[in-house]
Protein backbone atom coordinates (compact mmCIF):
# COMPACT_ATOMS: atom_id res chain seq x y z
CA UNK A 1 0.00 0.00 0.00
CA UNK A 2 1.41 3.36 -1.03
CA UNK A 3 0.97 6.95 -0.03
CA UNK A 4 -2.72 7.88 0.36
CA UNK A 5 -3.78 4.35 -0.62
CA UNK A 6 -5.33 3.08 2.60
CA UNK A 7 -8.47 1.01 1.82
CA UNK A 8 -10.60 3.29 4.00
CA UNK A 9 -10.29 5.91 1.25
CA UNK A 10 -12.15 3.73 -1.26
CA UNK A 11 -14.69 2.69 1.38
CA UNK A 12 -15.56 6.31 2.22
CA UNK A 13 -15.62 7.41 -1.42
CA UNK A 14 -17.97 4.53 -2.26
CA UNK A 15 -20.27 5.25 0.68
CA UNK A 16 -20.37 9.01 0.22
CA UNK A 17 -20.34 9.51 -3.55
CA UNK A 18 -21.27 6.18 -5.18
CA UNK A 19 -23.87 4.49 -2.95
CA UNK A 20 -27.08 5.67 -4.65
CA UNK A 21 -26.63 3.87 -7.98
CA UNK A 22 -27.44 6.20 -10.89
CA UNK A 23 -28.37 9.04 -8.50
CA UNK A 24 -24.94 8.99 -6.84
CA UNK A 25 -23.12 12.31 -6.94
CA UNK A 26 -20.08 10.54 -8.37
CA UNK A 27 -22.24 9.43 -11.32
CA UNK A 28 -24.43 12.51 -11.77
CA UNK A 29 -21.40 14.80 -11.56
CA UNK A 30 -18.97 12.34 -13.11
CA UNK A 31 -16.88 15.01 -14.81
CA UNK A 32 -16.01 16.39 -11.37
CA UNK A 33 -15.04 12.98 -10.01
CA UNK A 34 -13.15 11.46 -12.94
CA UNK A 35 -10.51 11.02 -11.70
CA UNK A 36 -11.11 11.46 -7.97
CA UNK A 37 -9.66 14.94 -7.29
CA UNK A 38 -7.15 15.86 -4.61
CA UNK A 39 -9.69 17.82 -2.53
CA UNK A 40 -11.88 14.72 -2.18
CA UNK A 41 -8.93 12.62 -1.00
CA UNK A 42 -7.83 15.36 1.41
CA UNK A 43 -11.38 15.69 2.77
CA UNK A 44 -11.71 11.95 3.34
CA UNK A 45 -8.42 11.71 5.24
CA UNK A 46 -9.32 14.83 7.24
CA UNK A 47 -12.63 13.22 8.22
CA UNK A 48 -10.80 10.02 9.17
CA UNK A 49 -8.47 12.02 11.43
CA UNK A 50 -11.52 13.61 13.04
CA UNK A 51 -13.06 10.18 13.67
CA UNK A 52 -9.81 8.90 15.17
CA UNK A 53 -9.64 11.83 17.58
CA UNK A 54 -13.24 11.16 18.62
CA UNK A 55 -12.26 7.63 19.67
CA UNK A 56 -8.70 8.33 20.88
CA UNK A 57 -9.56 7.57 24.51
CA UNK A 58 -11.22 4.29 23.57
CA UNK A 59 -14.65 5.80 24.10
CA UNK A 60 -16.56 8.10 21.80
CA UNK A 61 -16.07 11.71 22.87
CA UNK A 62 -19.18 13.59 21.87
CA UNK A 63 -19.67 17.30 21.73
CA UNK A 64 -17.08 18.35 19.19
CA UNK A 65 -18.05 18.84 15.57
CA UNK A 66 -16.26 18.31 12.31
CA UNK A 67 -15.86 21.94 11.29
CA UNK A 68 -13.76 23.97 8.92
CA UNK A 69 -12.56 26.12 11.80
CA UNK A 70 -11.11 23.10 13.59
CA UNK A 71 -9.92 21.01 10.64
CA UNK A 72 -8.89 23.48 7.94
CA UNK A 73 -5.18 23.08 8.75
CA UNK A 74 -5.47 19.28 8.69
CA UNK A 75 -7.21 19.46 5.30
CA UNK A 76 -4.52 21.79 3.91
CA UNK A 77 -1.82 19.43 5.21
CA UNK A 78 -3.37 16.57 3.25
CA UNK A 79 -3.71 18.71 0.11
CA UNK A 80 -0.07 19.72 0.43
CA UNK A 81 0.93 16.10 1.03
CA UNK A 82 -0.78 15.04 -2.19
CA UNK A 83 0.92 17.83 -4.11
CA UNK A 84 4.32 16.94 -2.64
CA UNK A 85 3.78 13.29 -3.55
CA UNK A 86 2.81 14.26 -7.10
CA UNK A 87 5.86 16.51 -7.46
CA UNK A 88 8.35 14.14 -5.84
CA UNK A 89 9.07 12.30 -9.10
CA UNK A 90 7.54 11.33 -12.39
CA UNK A 91 6.98 7.87 -10.98
CA UNK A 92 5.03 9.10 -7.94
CA UNK A 93 3.00 11.47 -10.14
CA UNK A 94 2.03 8.58 -12.42
CA UNK A 95 1.24 6.33 -9.45
CA UNK A 96 -1.03 8.98 -7.92
CA UNK A 97 -2.81 9.58 -11.25
CA UNK A 98 -3.41 5.83 -11.66
CA UNK A 99 -4.68 5.61 -8.08
CA UNK A 100 -7.11 8.50 -8.56
CA UNK A 101 -8.45 6.92 -11.76
CA UNK A 102 -8.76 3.55 -10.03
CA UNK A 103 -10.69 5.15 -7.14
CA UNK A 104 -13.17 6.55 -9.66
CA UNK A 105 -13.43 3.28 -11.60
CA UNK A 106 -14.12 1.25 -8.46
CA UNK A 107 -16.64 3.84 -7.28
CA UNK A 108 -18.49 3.68 -10.61
CA UNK A 109 -18.47 -0.09 -10.41
CA UNK A 110 -19.89 0.10 -6.87
CA UNK A 111 -22.73 2.24 -8.25
CA UNK A 112 -23.45 -0.40 -10.90
CA UNK A 113 -21.65 1.20 -13.82
CA UNK A 114 -18.92 -1.08 -15.09
CA UNK A 115 -17.85 0.77 -18.20
CA UNK A 116 -15.67 3.75 -17.40
CA UNK A 117 -16.13 6.67 -19.78
CA UNK A 118 -13.14 8.27 -21.40
CA UNK A 119 -11.63 10.95 -19.25
CA UNK A 120 -12.27 14.31 -20.82
CA UNK A 121 -9.01 15.99 -21.69
CA UNK A 122 -9.56 19.72 -21.63
CA UNK A 123 -6.03 20.57 -22.70
CA UNK A 124 -5.32 21.83 -26.15
CA UNK A 125 -2.14 20.79 -27.87
CA UNK A 126 0.12 23.47 -29.35
CA UNK A 127 -1.01 22.73 -32.92
CA UNK A 128 -4.64 23.44 -32.02
CA UNK A 129 -3.67 26.61 -30.18
CA UNK A 130 -1.56 27.79 -33.13
CA UNK A 131 -4.46 27.23 -35.57
CA UNK A 132 -6.83 29.13 -33.29
CA UNK A 133 -4.36 31.95 -32.82
CA UNK A 134 -3.83 32.23 -36.58
CA UNK A 135 -7.45 33.16 -37.18
CA UNK A 136 -7.57 35.84 -34.50
CA UNK A 137 -7.18 39.22 -36.00
CA UNK A 138 -4.98 41.57 -34.09
CA UNK A 139 -6.83 44.63 -32.83
CA UNK A 140 -4.45 46.80 -34.82
CA UNK A 141 -5.58 45.02 -38.05
CA UNK A 142 -9.09 46.39 -37.56
CA UNK A 143 -8.10 50.05 -37.31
Amino acid sequence: MGMYEHPILQDVINAQWFSKKKKSDGIVFGASFNPIPDPVIALVFTAVEYAITQWASGLLVSGSQFSEADYHDVYKRHLNGLEQWRNFSTRTAQALARHQQRLYSYGRSRAGFHNVPERVNSRFDNAKLARAAAVIRDASDEE
